[in-house]
């Protein structure tokens, strides 16, 4: 697993992901069990940490596509069944109503209140009864206070951060900040584990734009 280290802002760790990819990436082809496939290049096995991350950020409002950005957003916002991931459920749905039965957000909340040191603050989207077509690439959201600090870190079997990771990373830290306000611990780092840091050849020139006007190549 290599480890880009600790970064200020939710920005910075997406600029230096996609250096990472670009400057390191292996050639592959992505593939899936609906038969789909791309050619992307990939770091397998990434890690990185935020802490003290300000929304809006300044970076990702320099760069984001408005029409990406409102679909992640409707996705970790509205309980629904989403037709561009084959009628799967959304993030929303798996966080606040767990196979229709089970709002972890609320779960993990009352979780942390009970109890600020416990170990076992832990929320999952997989929803493995019933996921076939798609599953989901943010897969275990793990909450833990330290040092009287409220901490995320969020297991992730694949983020493209050529196109959604980086409205992954804003999501995520709204979660986090929701959860800290409504346990009342002050906000912490944010911990990502990336089996696969990608993103597909099709988005090259976009990231390579990105990357040259951050400075970054």
């Amino acid at each position: 697993m290599q480890d880009l280290g600790l970064f200020s802002s939710l920005g910075e760790a997406w600029v230096a992901v996609l250096h990472t990819v670009y400057r390191q990436g292996a050639a592959v082809t992505y593939t899936d069990n609906t038969g789909e496939y791309a050619e992307a290049k990939e770091v397998f096995g990434l890690t990185f940490a935020v802490s003290d991350a300000s929304l809006p950020d300044a970076i990702i409002e320099r760069h984001k596509v408005l029409e990406e950005y409102d679909w992640m957003v409707r996705n970790f916002t509205v309980q629904e069944r989403v037709k561009e991931i084959h009628n799967e459920t959304s993030y929303a749905s798996r966080l606040f109503s767990y196979m229709g039965q089970k709002d972890q957000m609320q779960w993990v909340i009352r979780r942390l209140n009970e109890n600020p040191h416990t170990r076992s603050a832990a929320i999952t989207t997989f929803e493995p009864l019933t996921d076939e077509g798609y599953i989901p690439c943010v897969s275990l959201l793990d909450f833990q206070e330290e040092d009287g600090n409220l901490n995320l870190t969020v297991y992730c079997r694949a983020l493209d951060f050529g196109c959604k990771a980086y409205i992954n990373l804003v999501m995520l830290q709204t979660i986090l900040q929701t959860v800290s306000e409504q346990t009342g611990i002050p906000r912490g780092r944010m911990t990502l584990l990336v089996k696969s840091a990608h993103y597909y050849r099709k988005d090259e020139t976009k990231v390579l734009g990105i990357l040259k006007a951050e400075g970054a190549v």
